[in-house]
């Protein structure tokens, strides 16, 4: 499979070249693209209503204003180089293709619901919602603390497990074959980080994730866009990972097993990711109920804020229980780092959304 000009050596060569030779210091890390957000804005007003989905809280801003951390993508520390790693060239890279994905999504505007058939776009847009998944507070938290938990159990205790070491292959975008475990294994041990301080770490390891794993592997799903008449929210997780009846709802899906993905692209429009052979059946558009449906989970999926148009207040009327810190009954590493979600031991939760497209019969 070609890789994407935007996961290669040599784009992040040149993004780093660029933050070198500017004397710009970009401290408001937006986490949430604001171009992006601007999609939920209108020609009378240049803002969007932004709800605290734990309190209600709700304000009308500038999507500048929001949705940011300072220096939150900063690479730096006492041991890294930093003329070899310039300390904020991701985010000189991020701003590179958001400026790219803002055509991406226009583009999206005038081709008509039903599957995406440009392999080029697809692939330009697997960098980008790859990206959104893997570049969140929640993200960040999670890398944290899989860092900690490596401390805590020891790395070799972790991986010498043919499951395990084969389940982080997959997350690096590494060919797993039982017959070289040890070598594989030593090899991974014997890798040395890029810092010994965490957040660089952390955000290094997203990246790897990002190039290797998570968008070559959205490449490969079938792109549907879906159409609502009601309005569609946003949040600062909007890649929403969806299962099917029957599967559990207390913990957070993985990309790979996941037969749904959502990304909303705008008040009324929403990509859909699918299996490679699983198509979905018309009509491309969601009635009422399903649109409700869809907005509890974008707003259950959410770190803290979900976002929508100013002329309306969807996430009033949308109730989630609070987001776990951790699975309280967690023994083992594995249990540690499998991120509960907001059903966690809930006798309340609702059904997966979309099931006409999930059902048994549709795979």
């Amino acid at each position: 499979m070609k890789i994407n000009s935007w996961l290669t050596d040599d784009e992040i060569a040149k993004s780093k070249t660029i933050t070198r030779n500017n004397s710009n210091r970009t401290r408001r890390h937006h986490y949430v693209p604001q171009m992006y957000l601007r999609r939920w804005t209108t020609e009378s007003t240049k803002t969007v209503r932004f709800t605290e989905i734990s309190t209600h809280v709700s304000e009308l801003k500038d999507p500048d204003s929001i949705a940011y951390e300072e220096n939150f993508y900063q690479i730096a520390a006492d041991d890294i180089d930093l003329d070899a790693h310039p300390d904020l060239w991701f985010e000189t890279h991020m701003s590179r293709i958001e400026n790219a994905a803002a055509r991406w999504l226009r583009s999206l505007d005038g081709l008509p619901d039903g599957r995406l058939t440009d392999p080029n776009l697809r692939a330009n847009l697997a960098v980008f919602v790859a990206l959104q998944g893997l570049r969140t507070p929640r993200q960040r938290a999670s890398q944290l603390d899989i860092g900690d938990r490596i401390e805590q159990y020891g790395a070799r205790t972790i991986l010498d497990n043919p499951i395990a070491l084969a389940l982080v292959c997959a997350a690096n975008g590494i060919q797993y074959d039982p017959s070289s475990h040890n070598q594989i294994l030593e090899t991974m041990l014997a890798s040395e980080p890029i810092s010994q301080e965490a957040k660089p770490v952390a955000i290094d390891s997203a990246i790897g994730i990002w190039r290797r794993a998570i968008a070559p592997h959205l490449t490969e799903r079938s792109w549907w866009l879906v159409s609502s008449t009601e309005p569609l929210l946003t949040c600062d997780e909007p890649v929403v990972l969806v299962g099917k009846p029957g599967q559990s709802r207390e913990y957070v899906r993985r990309y790979y097993t996941t037969p749904l993905i959502l990304f909303p692209v705008g008040p009324h429009r929403l990509l859909v990711l699918t299996d490679s052979n699983q198509p979905l059946t018309r009509p491309f558009s969601l009635d009422a109920t399903e649109t409700s449906a869809v907005n509890l989970e974008i707003a259950a999926n959410c770190f803290e804020f979900v976002y929508e148009r100013a002329d309306t207040n969807i996430a009033a009327n949308i109730s989630v229980p609070d987001r776990p810190e951790t699975n309280p009954t967690a023994e083992t590493f594995w249990q540690e780092v499998n991120t509960p979600t907001r059903w966690l031991g809930s006798l309340s939760a609702p059904e997966w959304p979309l099931q006409r497209w999930t059902q048994e019969h549709q795979r």
